[in-house]
């Protein structure tokens, strides 16, 4: 039991003496910060913590009104001591403090009603935790690339929208440019990582001194830059802009002992002729960019109708997929979802794959999307929870394992309001226990519509379903969202596991903290290295997955891995 578990337990005791001097030792001793008040809202005790962290002496503050608080922020305060005044405990209740000074200080909130020798509340009892610095860390996973420090796709588009939006019915134009590294593999299968991720920074470093601080630089993919170029008269300024750039690439790269020629390709779009979003914007500049590729890089080329693909194949290949199912084309596969302290296997997560009568394995980074355009995506969608649930209840009756079975959801599916009754019909319809289905969603399919989202899932939750934030860290994460969603698990991007570098191990630190106060498991995706595994046992991960474990396996050959897979995980738990 920990120092404020036991200063919880004192102060809870009937017997309890404010000013006794086992008290005052004790909170003493407390490393959070901690303020005890009468039922007037009065301070009758800080301990040393609370006077370092806030900054004010306790010979100052006594018998006066706690100097903490914001003015924004009394409202909400008197609230909480409210419910402490009715008996009730506060826990973990994420909001804003003010230090001495004025600095703000992001805090982790517990208060507790104090009992006197009769059992009646005569006051309150606050521990706070400064987390400041892991709220920083999140936000910076929010909005920054931890590479190159650029800012990242979440925080690129909502300033392009923002910029779209303001410029409506001027005269001024906005260009979108995208710039992809030619043949950047070739630099990653020659050099290490290290030496990569170096280039990566110059590259950085030399797109930003062409376009000047006037224009938006973002950094989005392993080798994919994003110019927002705004307040554009003339064709002719972004021309020049873009020949800065390849300029840039001119001059040989020297990094680590290293030279490296790099070589750029360049794709325009112009608002608002090429598109009025940034949808629209992205996808013509993908186009464009494509065209240079092909041209043979080191150049660029601005948006034309001619360079869209044929929409023959696409039409013919979302006729083809509304068949699919019925021809058996569609199968659901299953990768392991194993606990890190046990090594016993959890359940399983349900990803669905595509083989084609003709063309063979078709990725679903392709055919999700079009099941989505098409309005497909919540029938193939109920198809795999239905599967899933089928194919856990038998293997759970043929073999007593596992516990649960996780099925990823679209964002289009989550606005259905008929899902919360249809997943109940298919729980009962394969006797599958409510707690045994986990349902995934992403964070950019919350922010899509936020109230719309919590509503379903609290439905859902109060069915039992668990739910998870699934590729956490890559699109709007945000502790508002974890504080406001019903959701028991997180699962971090593998981007973070697998990047090795110390920046990102310090933002897991900081999520995996914030997760566990909420009392939420974390799961890594994407671990395929024994020194990936050895990052989540000294991070204290609860759950993991990946290739270390196991690939995606068909159904058919899961009574098999099961009876074999406690040798595998053991062996990696040794190692």
């Amino acid at each position: 039991m920990d120092k404020v578990e036991n200063g919880e337990r004192f102060y809870a005791e009937a017997h309890f003496q404010v000013f006794s001097e086992q008290f005052n030792v004790l909170i003493d001793h407390i490393t959070d910060a901690v303020d005890v008040l009468d039922l007037s809202g009065n301070l009758m005790k800080v301990n040393r913590a609370f006077e370092h962290m806030y900054g004010w002496k306790e010979s100052e503050i006594i018998g006066h009104k706690l100097p903490i608080i914001p003015p924004d922020y009394l409202r909400e305060a008197e609230s909480l001591h409210d419910r402490a005044k009715n008996g009730s405990k506060v826990s973990g209740y994420e909001t804003i403090r003010m230090n001495k000074d004025g600095t703000q200080i992001h805090t982790l909130l517990t208060i507790s009603p104090l009992i006197d020798t009769k059992g009646n509340v005569s006051g309150y009892i606050g521990i706070s935790r400064d987390i400041t610095e892991q709220k920083k860390a999140v936000n910076e996973l929010t909005f920054i690339d931890q590479l190159t420090k650029l800012p990242n796709l979440s925080y690129f588009r909502d300033c392009s929208q923002a910029e779209l939006s303001k410029i409506q019915g001027s005269k001024n134009k906005v260009a979108l440019i995208l710039v992809n590294l030619d043949r950047f593999s070739l630099i990653n299968d020659s050099f290490s990582q290290l030496t990569a991720d170096l280039l990566l920074q110059e590259v950085a470093n030399r797109l930003m001194s062409s376009i000047g601080a006037d224009h938006l630089l973002a950094r989005f993919g392993a080798d994919e830059f994003a110019i927002l170029c705004s307040n554009i008269s003339q064709k002719r300024d972004i021309i020049q802009i873009v020949r800065n750039i390849l300029r840039q690439f001119q001059t040989c790269f020297h990094v680590d002992d290293h030279e490296a020629d790099i070589t750029g390709s360049i794709g325009i779009s112009v608002y608002p002729q090429d598109g009025q979003t940034i949808d629209a914007l992205f996808k013509n500049a993908k186009a464009a960019l494509l065209q240079a590729k092909r041209a043979g890089g080191n150049t660029y080329c601005f948006y034309d109708k001619k360079y869209e693909p044929p929409r023959v194949d696409r039409y013919q290949l979302a006729n083809d997929l509304k068949k699919a199912v019925h021809r058996g084309e569609l199968e659901v596969h299953y990768q392991p979802i194993v606990e890190v302290e046990r090594n016993i296997i959890r359940g399983f997560e349900a990803l669905i794959r595509w083989k084609h009568h003709r063309m063979g394995w078709i990725s679903p980074t392709e055919f999700i999307p079009l099941a989505e355009e098409t309005g497909l995506i919540n029938q193939i969608g109920l198809w795999v929870i239905q599967k899933a649930c089928h194919d856990m209840k038998r293997l759970r009756r043929l073999h007593g394992s596992p516990k649960m079975i996780a099925v990823n959801l679209s964002p289009l599916q989550l606005e259905n309001k008929q899902l919360p009754k249809q997943i109940r019909d298919i729980l009962r319809a394969s006797g599958l226990a409510a707690n045994r289905l986990e349902l995934e969603i992403t964070e950019s399919a919350i922010a899509q519509n936020v109230e719309t989202a919590i509503e379903t899932l609290q439905e859902l939750v109060k069915m039992g379903v668990q739910i998870s934030i699934d590729d956490f860290g890559t699109g709007y994460s945000s502790l508002s969202y974890l504080k406001r969603l019903p959701f028991h698990n997180l699962k971090i991007d593998k981007s973070f596991i697998q990047s090795g570098k110390v920046e990102d191990e310090a933002i897991l630190k900081a999520v995996i903290m914030i997760a566990h106060q909420l009392q939420k498991k974390v799961v890594a995706e994407g671990v395929e290295t024994f020194d990936q595994f050895e990052l989540l046992n000294r991070l204290h991960f609860d759950y993991f997955q990946g290739y270390l474990v196991s690939k995606p396996i068909p159904v058919d050959l899961l009574p098999q891995y099961l009876n074999q897979q406690a040798t595998k995980i053991t062996e990696i738990k040794m190692l």
